[in-house]
């Protein structure tokens, strides 16, 4: 489990500082699991959990399946998101500009 955790924290770029932070959790602890000097704790498996909604557990705690919930294997995209953000925005625009003539 503690290399799912780690593939993890690399997936989204996170050190352990930033990781605890992220899950609510204490840094000193979770460096502690990281490191193998502390096994994985039913609390912080449930942090990460609740922290990381696109995360499959079953993947977390087996090791079995993708990272993944979502069919693609990947969280959306900031670009995607970003695309999407831009037209609702337009759409808005052009919505406000319709409603005023």
């Amino acid at each position: 489990m503690i290399e799912r955790i780690k593939a993890l924290m690399q997936h989204y770029g996170l050190s352990v500082n930033a990781f605890s932070l992220k899950i609510g959790a204490n840094q000193v602890t979770i460096n502690q699991q990281v490191n193998g000097d502390r096994k994985v704790s039913l609390d912080t498996i449930l942090k990460i959990v609740n922290s990381f909604d696109l995360i499959s557990s079953e993947w977390l705690l087996t090791g079995k399946g993708e990272m993944f919930k979502s069919p693609s294997g990947e969280p959306p995209s900031t670009d995607t998101t970003d695309r999407l953000l831009s037209i609702i925005e337009s759409q808005q625009r052009t919505i406000e500009n319709f409603s005023k003539k």
